[in-house]
This record gives structure tokens, sequence and C-alpha cells, in this order.
């Protein structure tokens, strides 16, 4: 099984999204400083009838630009802070390269405009799988997209997270993407997957809208519904990494 992560796509994303914040943040710097030249400067003496217009036009520049800047920052932020992989992922991929041949590629940290951000994404003959990995501990208690989460004293409350309308959410924004780029044949799958095993993290399941699985038993628990058999040729495979992995 091919392991691998679209880091040069979404290091050179980071790059274009870092040059988009630079000229925002001098667009604003320009509009800032018109703005001050409008303070230091009047170009409309306190007698004038529309002397209350301009100070409000001047006022206005002024926070615009402060506006753009902080826009440009958050911007910058979001170029530096984003993610090139995901460490559950990596290991999800580890264990399952134990078990599926170089007929399937993991796919790791896919972000793209169309789908969004998903954890991982597996592309096999039997179609493509889509998975929502989760480090979260606990006793859950899952019946179709609903979570309930068990408490000190027993009680179950609102998990706090579903996993499963997310992953539903995943699944048909890549049945759309797909569709799009003419491969709507393909069949798309989804899981939950939480890494820690009990008793960190105990699991109970009653009819889910999405399989749920700890890691250690993702392979077995796959067997009966998306490795069950192989449903596409190599080729819309091939096809299919390409559109998802993009480097």
């Amino acid at each position: 099984m091919r392991n691998v992560a679209p880091s040069r796509a979404l290091s050179r994303r980071s790059n274009q999204l870092l040059t988009i914040a630079f000229f925002v943040g001098a667009a604003g710097i320009f509009v800032v400083t018109v703005g001050i030249a409008l303070f230091v400067v009047q170009f409309a003496a306190p007698a004038n009838p529309g002397y209350g217009t301009y100070l409000f036009i001047r006022g206005m520049v002024l926070a615009i630009g402060f506006v753009i800047i902080l826009v440009a920052f958050g911007l910058a932020i979001r170029a530096l802070t984003w993610k090139k992989d995901n460490d559950l992922a990596i290991v999800t991929g580890r264990y399952l390269e134990q078990y599926l041949n170089d007929r399937y590629t993991f796919i790791r940290n896919v972000s793209k405009r169309e789908i969004g951000y998903v954890d991982a994404v597996l592309v096999g003959p039997p179609g493509v799988l889509v998975f929502r990995i989760l480090k979260d501990r606990g006793i859950f208690a899952n019946e179709g997209p609903n979570w309930l989460k068990q408490n000190q004293k027993g009680e179950w409350l609102p998990a706090g997270i579903n996993p499963s309308r997310e992953a539903i959410a995943d699944i048909r924004k890549m049945r759309e993407f797909l569709a799009k780029k003419n491969l709507g044949e393909i069949p798309v799958y989804g899981v939950v997957v939480f890494i820690n095993e009990p008793p960190y993290t105990q699991l109970m399941a009653k009819e889910p809208t999405v399989p749920i699985s700890h890691l250690q038993s993702l392979n077995n628990n796959l067997q009966n519904n998306y490795l069950a058999k192989d449903r596409i040729d190599l080729n819309a495979v091939n096809a299919i990494v390409r559109l998802l992995y993009g480097e």
C-alpha cells in the first residue's frame, strides 16, 4: 500500500496564501497611510458645512485600513500554521500497510476546495473510503447518527462530538467532487476510527450510519463492507489518486 500525503501541494498553497497576505497587508498599510494623511492635512475647515462628513470619511478610511491589516494577519497566520500532515492519519496508515497490497493508496491530510478537509482517504479496487480519525478517550455509544458519552457517574450525555455526521458530509462532498470529474459511478464509503484502544476508549454501536472501529480491529471490521469485493478497475483507482494526491 502506498501511504502518502500531498505535502508539496499543501506547501504551495500555504506559500500562495502567504503571498496574498503580503499584498493584502500592503493595501491595508496604504489605506491607513491615507487615513493618517487626512488627519495631518486638513482638506476641510471646521467652518465648512461638509466638515462633519469629512471627519466621518477620515475615520472610516482609517478603520477600514486597520481591518484590512487584521485580515492580512489572519491570512498570514493561516498560511504559516497550515497542516502539512495528520499525525493520527500517519498512525492509521502504518497500521493498514500491514494488510493492504500496492493496489491501494492511503492519502493523508486531504484538503481541496471542493471537498474541504478530510483526515485520510483510502483508494483501491473496492472504491473510495473516507476516514474520520479521533483520539478521544471515554465510553461512547453511537446509535444511528447520534453520539453519547458516559460520565463518571455512569450517566449518558451528548458526546460533544459527531464524527458520523462529519463523515456523511465528507462522503457526500467526495461523491459530488468525483461526479464533476466524470467519475460519478465510483462507490464512496466512510469509517470512523478511534486510535486509542480499550480501556481508554470503549465503543458501543447500534445501527450506526457510518461504521465505527478501534484502530487495531479496523482491518477485520472493513472485511464485510468496504473490503468485501473489488468494484472498480485500476485505471479508475489511478485517476482518483491523481485527483486527490495532486502533487
